[in-house]
C-alpha cells in the first residue's frame, strides 16, 4: 500500500540525532499549501530541546502560510490564534457595523478567550461549549450567553471552512433560552400627558445661581420618539437632510444611528440593519417638535444634526436616558426611551395591523414586533356576527330527509 502523502500545511515524522557531543539535530519534512515539500531542522543541547525548536518553526510555517489570504488553521491550532484570525477576517469583510464588531470583541475577550483560548481546535467539543454556556446561564447572563454562542459558532464555522474541524460543535451545544419575558409595557394616555408635561417643566427649570443651564432638547426628542417609534440612536442621528417637513405629507427618513467607537460618539451612516432604513410619515406634534429644535439654531456639526449637543457633536443616548430619569423624579415614574417605541407599536398594531407596526419600527419580521413590542390586550375581538352565522346557517339548512332530529 503506498504511503499516504503529508497533508498541505502539515509535517511528517520528526527525526532526532546527536551530531556531536551536546549538540542534537531534529529534522522533518514540511509540505506547504502549494504542495511543495521543504526540509526543516533545528538544533539544541538535547534531543527534546531540538525537537521543541523544530516544532516551533513548523508551527510558524503553518500559521504564516497563506491560502486565499488567510492564516492556516489546523486541528492542532490554539483557539487564541483562531480567534485572532476570525477578527482579522471580520475586519476585512467589512460587513458588520463598528458597533456590532465592538460587541463581538467584548464577548471574545471577556468570555471566550479565557474559556477556550488555551484549547486546540480539536478540543472544542459540544461538551466544552455546553460547560461555558451553562455557566453563563446559571449566572443569569442570558444575553451574554446568547452572544457568546453566536460568536463561537461563527468562529467554529470558519474552522470547518479551513478543514480544521469536521463539524461545528456549537450546533450540538445547548440552546440558550431566557426566562419568560415580563409583559410588554406600553404607556397609557394619562402617563403620556403627565410625562410630556414633566419633561417640559424640567427643561424650563431655572438655572443654578452660578451656572448656565444647557439646552438639552429633551422635550423635542421625547416627542419625536413618541410620534415615530424611532430607536434613541436613530433619533439622535437625524440630519436636516433626512427631513421633508414642507411636503403635503411630512416625512423623515432613517439613514443612520449614533454609535460609540473606541470611546467616541459617532454618527454611523447606516442604521442598525437593512430593514431599519425606512421613511416615516410625521404627525403634527412631531413636526412642531422638530421645527422647534431647528429654530433654536444650534450648530449641527458637519452632519447638520437635528438634535446636536452644544458642542456640535452627536448627543449621547446614555445622557438622554439620565436626563429623562431626572425629569421624572418629581412624578415618580420610570419611563425609558424604549418604552416610547413599545407604546407606538402597541397603538399601531391594535388600531391597524401588526404588519404596519413592524414596518414602522423597522423590524425584519413580525415575530420580533409581536414578542417584544406589542402589549397584548387579553380581550378577544368582537366576533359575534361571525359566530352567529354558525347557528343561523345551520337552522336555515334544515334537517336532511331521512334523518331524525
Amino acid at each position: 500500500m503506498p504511503r499516504k502523502p503529508i497533508e498541505p500545511g502539515r509535517w511528517g515524522q520528526i527525526r532526532r540525532r546527536e551530531i556531536s557531543p551536546g549538540v542534537w539535530r531534529a529534522q522533518a519534512l514540511y509540505r506547504d499549501f502549494t504542495g511543495v515539500l521543504h526540509k526543516y531542522e533545528a538544533r539544541g543541547p538535547s534531543g527534546a530541546a531540538a525537537q521543541r525548536r523544530l516544532e516551533d518553526k513548523l508551527h510558524r510555517a503553518s500559521t504564516d502560510g497563506t491560502t486565499s489570504g488567510g492564516a492556516a488553521i489546523t486541528p492542532e491550532s490554539r483557539m487564541t490564534v483562531v480567534f485572532d484570525q476570525w477578527v482579522s477576517e471580520k475586519r476585512v469583510e467589512g460587513q458588520i457595523t463598528p458597533q456590532s464588531l465592538a460587541t463581538y470583541l467584548g464577548v471574545l475577550e471577556r468570555d471566550l478567550r479565557p474559556a477556550f483560548g488555551a484549547l486546540r481546535v480539536r478540543e472544542v467539543t459540544p461538551v466544552a461549549v455546553n460547560r461555558v454556556l451553562m455557566a453563563l446561564s446559571s449566572a443569569q447572563k442570558f444575553d451574554t450567553a446568547r452572544q457568546a454562542r453566536n460568536v463561537l459558532s461563527q468562529v467554529m464555522m470558519m474552522c470547518v471552512r479551513y478543514g480544521a474541524a469536521p463539524f461545528n460543535p456549537v450546533r450540538d451545544a445547548v440552546t440558550v433560552r431566557k426566562p419568560r419575558r415580563a409583559e410588554v409595557r406600553a404607556l397609557g394616555l394619562e402617563d403620556i400627558a403627565l410625562l410630556r408635561k414633566a419633561v417640559r417643566e424640567w427643561e424650563d427649570r431655572p438655572a443654578l445661581p452660578r451656572g448656565r443651564r444647557n439646552v438639552t432638547l429633551l422635550p423635542q426628542i421625547v416627542d419625536t420618539m413618541l410620534g415615530t417609534g424611532l430607536r434613541i440612536g436613530e433619533c439622535l442621528a437625524l440630519r436636516e437632510a433626512d427631513l421633508d417637513l414642507e411636503a403635503l405629507i411630512p416625512t423623515l427618513t432613517v439613514t443612520g444611528t449614533v454609535v460609540r467607537v473606541e470611546g467616541r460618539l459617532l454618527r454611523q451612516s447606516k442604521p442598525k440593519s437593512d430593514s431599519s432604513r425606512r421613511t416615516i410619515t410625521l404627525p403634527d406634534f412631531v413636526v412642531a417638535a422638530i421645527t422647534e429644535a431647528l429654530d433654536l439654531g444650534l450648530d449641527g456639526g458637519p452632519d447638520a444634526l437635528v438634535f446636536p449637543s452644544t458642542s456640535a457633536t452627536p448627543r449621547s443616548p446614555s445622557r438622554i436616558r439620565d436626563q429623562l430619569r431626572d425629569a421624572q423624579a418629581a412624578i415618580g415614574t420610570k419611563v425609558t426611551p424604549h418604552d416610547f417605541r413599545r407604546t407606538v407599536a402597541t397603538q399601531v398594531a391594535n388600531s391597524t395591523t401588526i404588519a404596519n407596526a413592524t414596518a414602522l419600527l423597522g423590524h425584519a419580521d413580525e415575530g420580533t414586533t409581536v414578542r417584544h413590542y406589542v402589549k397584548r390586550t387579553h380581550v378577544a375581538p368582537d366576533l359575534r356576527t361571525v359566530i352567529d352565522q354558525l347557528v343561523t346557517q345551520a337552522s336555515s339548512s334544515g334537517v336532511p330527509e331521512g334523518k331524525t332530529e
